[in-house]
């Protein structure tokens, strides 16, 4: 499948440099004549549709060649590749019935060949491959939505949850082609309800709807008006270079801490919640100034407790709750589109109900996306349940 996949970028990164460097002067001399058809037709199935290779006619004036199909909505199809390759794609189908593709070979003057039918079988759609892979399980505050793309398609996620009256409604439309996805949608009450997803392709062609009735679980946004700074014998400076501790909590996200470089490796800051309570998520935002770069977290861990921690910084009572890689969706298949939005959302990272319930946290960064010798955080936010322990 991924052989196929990459020919498939092959020939339409070939067949867009054709297209581009293609002499698009007229001829000196137009003529009637058309020219002959392509032959040796050969099809490679697809998910959605297939890629054909053929031999072109010996006219020395052929400019590309066409296929005209229809899809399964009945929207007519014309696909064109350059001369200067001998294959095409034809993609878009919904289904995974027989089609019929009819071949044209055009010269210089617009004289059309003799049409060459073919038969091709597309595989599975990823619109309905994906959705078979798509798993949805109540998580703190809503739902979360998992699924795999393995051919990272580029297709649009409709999520669905219950209204006001409980009347099920599209809330979210996440695009993304990465090959794990997920994604949570939040700010539900503890209450069952009918949550469900549809998916789109860029052809318009859905897959079935899938529903379940499921209750989210009780979470609220952690009140950071009472988070406390505390500092541990081996933690670092976070009032580096116009950088405050206190700015990774004032809800501003354009201010940040910030360490100095050359401290030593990796650099550390711990956090008192000012409640003891069972975490859900946390969202870190990164710098805004610096696009995945500087001193960024990429790679880091969270430890939590309960008691108060030991004043020279020893791990020997923290339980780690976490390792955390932050993503940058274009490196998994995404679009710079996702990068621009995810930058600006934040890495959340999830909880599980069996982490034990915490009043401190450490933040332990073991990588930055600039690989520098420093870090910053523009803002931390958590959520979960305050708790009486």
């Amino acid at each position: 499948m991924k052989k196929i996949l990459y020919l498939f970028t092959i020939v339409g990164i070939v067949a867009f440099l054709g297209s581009c460097t293609e002499d698009i002067r007229e001829p000196l001399f137009k003529d009637s004549q058309p020219p002959g058809p392509v032959t040796n037709v050969t099809v490679v199935n697809a998910p959605g549709g297939a890629l054909l290779t053929y031999t072109l006619p010996s006219d020395n004036d052929v400019l590309y060649v066409k296929a005209e199909y229809m899809l399964s909505n009945n929207r007519k199809v014309e696909t064109r590749s350059s001369s200067y390759i001998n294959q095409l794609v034809v993609e878009g189908f919904n289904d995974t019935s027989e089609k019929t593709v009819t071949l044209y070979a055009v010269d210089r003057s617009e004289n059309v060949s003799a049409p060459v039918t073919v038969k091709v079988n597309p595989l599975t759609p990823d619109v309905h491959s994906v959705r078979e892979t798509v798993t949805m399980v109540p998580d703190f505050g809503g739902v979360l939505y998992r699924w795999a793309n393995e051919n990272n398609a580029p297709l649009a996620f409709l999520i669905l949850a219950p209204d006001e009256n409980g009347v099920l409604r599209e809330v979210e439309t996440v695009y993304s082609g990465m090959t794990a996805g997920a994604f949570t949608v939040r700010g539900f009450e503890p209450e069952e309800g009918v949550f469900g997803v549809v998916i789109r392709d860029r052809w318009d062609n859905y897959s079935d709807t899938i529903k379940l009735n499921l209750t989210p679980m009780y979470e609220a946004k952690l009140d950071k008006r009472k988070f406390q700074k505390i500092v541990l014998d081996n933690d670092h400076d976070m009032a580096a270079w116009e950088g405050k501790y206190e700015f990774a909590y004032d809800d501003n996200p354009g201010t940040f801490n910030h360490t100095w470089a050359g401290t030593g490796w990796p650099q550390q800051w711990t956090l008192d919640l000012g409640v003891v309570a069972r975490l859900s998520r946390v969202n870190v935002l990164q710098r805004q100034t610096f696009f995945y770069s500087h001193g960024n977290p990429r790679l880091m861990e969270i430890w939590g407790m309960k008691e108060t921690p030991d004043k020279d910084g020893s791990f020997t009572r923290w339980t780690k709750l976490k390792d955390c890689v932050a993503i940058r969706p274009s490196l998994q298949g995404g679009t710079a589109a996702e990068d621009q939005e995810h930058f600006a959302n934040g890495d959340e990272y999830s909880f599980t109900i069996d982490d034990p319930a915490v009043r401190y946290i450490r933040f332990v960064v073991k990588e930055t996306w600039g690989n520098t010798g420093f870090i910053h955080f523009a803002e931390v936010t958590f959520w979960g349940q305050e708790v009486n322990e």
